[in-house]
């Protein structure tokens, strides 16, 4: 009894004592004593205690509460110091914890660990120049620290300051040649910044460093990418001598080996595989599309008739459906594709499938029935069912129908980016063109990036001779994002004519022509430019091109009048 007594009056005067040294907590924390406060161990001692029980039952605001009171009992804690910060982020303060930290350093800034931690929280909260400033302190108090120069360069790289973050790594290494991660930082900058070569140089040296079966797949990988198929299979066997039963690792080698037109090789190492494979009836799969593409079709199917009966998996079905198709055996076709359920991934190919041979075998009318069946249920409902639906009353000429289904699919898919653009389309070809516009609008504002969207909008402003140089933004934006896409740069061409540079048109409308040589709008609008540049013959031979090529009476009529209006000159 008298034991527990002495404890009680203990923790009572410890409790009394808290009280009064907790009025010391806001001076020591906000503004800091001159003097240092007397250490108190015992004090210290129990509220770490405390605290250390109130974090490990999740009650942290009592813990970072107990942890204050222990550090003004001993202020010299370093461990505690570490620890509240910890513990506001636990909490989700975050702003506190940065707080407390800048308050830390302003105590102790001699003490690298704080301001590595608060750089850290920088990074988390894309203060990305805070966190530099504070790595650079800290390199001036500890000039050889390898992990804060190596944390300065991924900040550098992150920021795409890439001469900076290379120049940090290639610091490094002249340093310390066996630096795994200064070797690796910089083989990935090399890689992010195109020099595939020196990449892969360095990539070499930071694997004889310290050989992983990812860092192996990592560069494998990037063999792949740059083509170098037998220096992939190099990496990718190195991984399978180590783990002969790593799957992984055997698909990548066959894949390698496809790239390299090895079938044989590669079919022998699916065998292996699936000897110890989790998924046998994958790799079966696998081996049906190596049989394919070696054009032995009969085992190919043999293969995938069994995978279908055997195996809820959907894609041997379809490929058996696709092979059907390509033998023009409709019914057998569409059987397989009638079992491959909504639930299964190869569903919506299924249907667009079925669609395709009821086209072709003029069956339009079936096409249309299975599309409204699956659109009336919720569980096979697809925005592009809604698509291929209105595209076959277009051809119908039920064009009402058409935008009616398509103002629908819209409202039940209002980010559905890809069905605005189709009812901007549905909208233009009924020459609404206004409503038209304004659903591309609003294609561009759920995905910026929509290059054919973008290049409707451009193209639109520039055939009616209205905004030509937002028009020539647009479709700038459009060519970044695809190229070598012909009709986009027909569109370049259009818009650098109504802007009357007529050189620049003709050189992108010829390069339009490179890639899509059998448009005859191309070649009406190289006809037009050709006029305007004053060259009667080439524009002549432009326009004739079109005429070969145009079908709609309308537009034949058009090109026509050019045709002997500079006949006649």
């Amino acid at each position: 009894m008298n034991g527990k007594k002495t404890f009680f009056l203990l923790c009572c005067c410890l409790l009394l004592a808290s009280c009064t040294v907790y009025q010391k907590v806001v001076t020591v924390v906000t503004e800091p004593a001159k003097e240092e406060p007397e250490t108190d161990l015992s004090c210290s001692y129990f509220y770490f205690l405390w605290g250390s029980h109130a974090e490990f039952t999740g009650r942290y605001a009592e813990a970072f509460e107990a942890y204050e009171k222990a550090l003004i009992c001993d202020p010299k804690v370093s461990y505690l110091r570490e620890k509240i910060p910890i513990l506001l982020l636990k909490m989700g303060e975050y702003e506190k914890a940065a707080t407390w930290l800048r308050q830390a350093l302003i105590d102790r800034p001699e003490e690298n660990n704080n301001r590595l931690f608060l750089a850290s929280l920088y990074i988390q909260q894309d203060k990305l120049d805070e966190a530099i400033k504070l790595y650079d302190d800290a390199l001036k108090r500890d000039p050889d620290n390898e992990s804060v120069h190596l944390r300065l360069g991924l900040l550098y790289s992150h920021q795409e300051k890439y001469d900076k973050a290379e120049n940090i790594f290639r610091q490094l290494l002249k340093k310390n040649g066996d630096s795994y991660f200064a070797r690796l930082s910089l083989a990935r900058l090399l890689k992010q910044t195109d020099k595939p070569d020196e990449a892969v140089k360095e990539y070499e040296k930071a694997l004889a460093l310290n050989w992983s079966k990812e860092l192996a797949y990592e560069i494998g990988n990037f063999f792949a990418r740059q083509k170098r198929h037998a220096d992939a299979l190099r990496l990718y066997t190195s991984i399978a001598e180590t783990d002969p039963f790593d799957e992984r690792a055997g698909l990548s080698r066959v894949q390698a080996l496809l790239d390299m037109d090895k079938n044989d090789e590669a079919l022998e190492e699916l065998k292996n595989i699936g000897t110890f494979s989790k998924n046998p009836a994958n790799i079966e799969l696998i081996s049906s599309k190596v049989l394919l593409r070696k054009n032995e079709v009969q085992k190919a199917k043999d293969i995938l008739e069994r995978l279908a009966r055997e195996t809820t998996n959907s894609e041997p079905r379809y490929m058996l459906a696709l092979l059907a198709y390509k033998d023009k055996d409709y019914p057998t076709a569409l059987t397989h594709l009638g079992l491959i359920t909504p639930g299964s991934a190869d569903f919506d190919d299924s249907v667009y499938l079925q669609i395709r041979i009821f086209t072709e075998s003029g069956e339009k009318d079936k096409g249309i029935a299975l599309l409204r069946k699956h659109i009336a249920k919720e569980s096979s409902r697809r925005p592009l069912f809604y698509a291929l639906l209105a595209a076959l009353y277009h051809e119908k000429k039920e064009n009402l129908a058409a935008i009616s289904l398509l103002e629908a699919a819209v409202s039940i898919y209002p980010d559905n980016p890809q069905l605005f653009f189709d009812y901007g389309l549905m909208l233009d070809k009924n020459g609404m063109e206004e409503q038209a516009l304004n659903k591309m609008m609003k294609v561009l504002e759920l995905q910026p990036d929509h290059a054919e969207a973008l290049n409707f909008v451009g193209y639109t402003w520039a055939d009616k001779g209205i905004r030509l140089q937002e028009a020539l933004e647009y479709i700038e934006k459009a060519i970044a994002l695809k190229p070598d896409n012909g009709y986009i740069v027909d569109s370049l061409g259009w818009v650098y004519f109504r802007l009357g540079d007529y050189q620049r048109a003709a050189k992108e409308l010829n390069r339009s022509l490179e890639l899509e040589a059998e448009d005859p709008h191309i070649h009406d609008h190289l006809g037009d430019v050709y006029r305007s540049l004053g060259k009667r013959t080439e524009a002549l031979e432009q326009y004739k091109k079109a005429l070969q090529m145009l079908e709609d009476e309308k537009e034949k009529t058009a090109v026509q009048e050019k045709v002997d209006v500079l006949e006649k000159q």
